[in-house]
């Protein structure tokens, strides 16, 4: 696949008529709808620390559903909402967003996790409270 020479003209960019090969398009809207699928399985997987679930929940469900929606757009040839252009803020806030992802992952949720690992063994040796029964 070969970006077209025009690609950052205005007319390009706004263009509003239907995508021509219909199985990229459909593969892009399957692909919207799997970040969906992905949210979703997220959401059940306890596995992952709270922090980096919770921005990988909001990253797939925000994207999928915009995607979808800016993919219902060009399908229907919405002018604006559903132009070459939305697609494509959609996808560099996507990569912005995941390189923010990606940058926590790295660099700071291995300090979170050696503080929570340091307040638990520190909990650890912390007596506990002791339960009085009623009689």
């Amino acid at each position: 696949m070969e970006i077209p020479k025009n690609f950052f003209t205005a007319d390009y960019l706004f263009s509003s008529a239907a995508p021509t090969n219909m199985t990229l398009f459909i593969t892009i809207a399957c692909a919207y709808f799997l970040f969906i699928i992905l949210a979703v399985v997220l959401s059940f997987n306890k596995g992952l620390l709270r922090q980096f679930r919770t921005r990988l929940y909001n990253f797939f469900l925000t994207i999928g559903i915009v995607g979808v929606f800016i993919s219902f757009f060009r399908y229907e040839k919405i002018n604006y909402i559903g132009s070459r252009l939305a697609m494509l803020l959609l996808i560099i806030c996507a990569a912005i967003w995941y390189l923010s992802i990606t940058f926590y992952s790295v660099v700071k949720m291995p300090k979170e996790v050696r503080l929570q690992k340091n307040q638990e063994r520190y909990q650890s040796y912390l007596p506990k409270k002791k339960r009085f029964s009623k009689r």
